[in-house]
């Protein structure tokens, strides 16, 4: 899966599972731009959890502050399947 495929799927779970109506860009600050707040990130991480199998570890997930790094982070974790 290349990491232009993750980034439209991940656009696509802020959209139908947050309810996001703003554009999701790779530059995209999580907090700052998406307005996501402690309950809607957790919210994203276990959509991304489920939808990938994957475990975002609490150290992955304190360094994801974009979401290019949340792709980063996706593409890593599948790599590593």
């Amino acid at each position: 899966m290349t990491v232009d495929e993750i980034l439209a799927q991940v656009r696509e779970l802020a959209r139908e599972r947050l309810g996001l109506s703003v554009e999701v860009r790779a530059e995209s600050r999580l907090i700052e731009d998406l307005g996501l707040d402690s309950l809607r990130l957790q919210a994203l991480a276990v959509e991304v959890e489920n939808h990938y199998r994957i475990c975002l570890d609490p150290e992955d997930e304190e360094a994801i502050l974009t979401v290019s790094d949340l792709v980063q982070t996706i593409a890593r974790k599948l790599n590593q399947k």
